[in-house]
């Protein structure tokens, strides 16, 4: 592939009818001014576009592309990607600066991106996307089919719904690839991993939140957390401990926690009763993780596949605030460089816990990724670490959050464009015409 010097895609207004093309400007010294086509066509995914050498009208919109091969007259030119998002009433739905920076690394490398609302998936050769024109304006414009597809539809409700389902079902049908294919759940997760080799990594847990089950791991542990399985963001989340004088509930809903008391377990199990949001829910046993200045710590780690192998693109640490049962940013956690915290609590040992933590997350993704039929490209992970060493395995989320460090999220959002990319090169023949 050629950058630098390759063609753009380009939206012109021919006289109030909107025409899409590719402007490929001679080089210097050439003579020719007249706006007719260098190359008889140039091909732009599914599309066969006229090929012009100067502007035959306004230009609405333009994007740098590659060109991958000459011959017979006719060109290729790439690569085409989609995000996914949710479609409602004409507009998007979805993490608008997340896609802005996605599309901003890929016009620095001629990669045209845009974003595809679920309800414009259809039968036709173009599908409406949006492109961003300028800060905060997005335009609505049709363009070629994606030759694959990143899926960033932004809550389980809207995944859910049949226009969404209809969007992936045309997907496959065209064979345009898409990675990631839904929103993780929990038990599923946590059953995946307790039948592996793996186990060992999992907090005791049990969907099995009777009485009993409450006593016995409150008896052997002193606390645990009852998390929704569907959950994100920590809401619903519940911490159960021992107290000197019965028992302490802590509850976070809409990014506030909460501290209540009840005398014995049967107080605890009607708070439990009254404070659950919907849904089926895990109970998990409580660790003493690392912990930054009194605050306890996890691990917040993304990975990424590669030519097929799970990698580990940064590690950041996330310390939770002052009452707050989580360690989410958004809820009051607050960042921690992660090498300070393993050096703090293992001085010269660091490095070895360091590498433990890597080879664990990348195996654990494998191992998700293998029920997945290997439909992942990436996911974020959380990871806690015990006074000794030990470490455990407590979420992954199939639509990771920005992260706050910015070298891991550049190296992230290179990272999606490399296995669209990868998926796209995969794709049958007749997915790329």
């Amino acid at each position: 592939m050629v950058r630098g010097v390759g063609p753009r895609l380009v939206w012109l207004d021919r006289g109030g009818r909107l025409e899409m093309a590719v402007l490929w400007r001679r080089s210097r010294g050439s003579r020719r001014q007249r706006a007719v086509p260098v190359l008889q066509r140039v091909r732009v995914s599914n599309l066969l576009l006229p090929c012009y050498e100067s502007v035959p009208g306004r230009v609405v919109f333009s994007a740098p592309l590659t060109w991958q091969r000459l011959g017979d007259g006719v060109a290729e030119a790439g690569p085409v990607f989609a995000i996914l998002a949710g479609g409602r009433d004409g507009k998007f739905v979805g993490n608008r600066a997340h896609f802005r920076d996605l599309i901003r690394i890929a016009r620095g490398q001629d990669q045209f991106v845009y974003v595809l609302p679920d309800d414009r998936v259809d039968g036709g050769d173009t599908w409406l996307g949006f492109v961003r024109v300028r800060s905060g304006v997005w335009r609505q414009l049709p363009c070629p089919q994606p030759q694959a597809v990143y899926n960033r539809i932004p809550q389980r409700h809207l995944e859910r719904s049949p226009v969404a389902v209809r969007a992936r079902q045309t997907l496959r049908e065209r064979g345009i690839p898409m990675f990631n294919p839904e929103y993780f759940n929990k038990a599923v997760l946590y059953r995946v991993l307790a039948t592996s080799e793996l186990s060992h990594y999992l907090p005791q847990s049990t969907f099995s939140i009777t009485s009993a089950a409450l006593g016995r791991m409150l008896a052997q542990h002193g606390g645990v957390y009852l998390k929704p399985v569907g959950g994100s963001m920590g809401h619903g989340i519940m911490r159960v401990e021992r107290m000197h004088s019965g028992y302490r509930v802590q509850v976070l809903k809409k990014g506030r926690t909460k501290s209540l008391h009840a005398a014995n377990l049967a107080e605890v199990r009607q708070v439990v009763k009254r404070e659950r949001i919907g849904g089926a829910y895990v109970m998990q046993a409580a660790k003493p993780l690392l912990d930054w200045r009194g605050h306890p710590c996890d691990f917040r780690v993304l990975l990424q596949k590669q030519n097929g192998v799970w990698r580990v693109v940064g590690v950041g640490v996330r310390a939770a605030g002052d009452g707050v049962i989580t360690t989410h940013v958004p809820n009051g956690g607050f960042i921690v460089d992660a090498d300070s915290v393993l050096h703090h609590h293992f001085g010269p040992r660091r490095g070895q816990i360091a590498h433990a933590l890597e080879r664990m997350a990348c195996a654990c993704a494998r191992r998700i990724d293998q029920y997945y039929r290997e439909q992942l490209g990436e996911m974020s992970m959380d990871i806690g670490v015990d006074r000794e060493g030990n470490l455990w395995f407590f979420e992954a989320n199939s639509k990771p959050m920005k992260f706050d460090e910015p070298e891991i999220w550049r190296q992230g959002l290179r990272g999606t464009l490399m296995h669209l990319a990868e998926r796209a090169a995969a794709a049958p023949a007749h997915a790329r015409r």
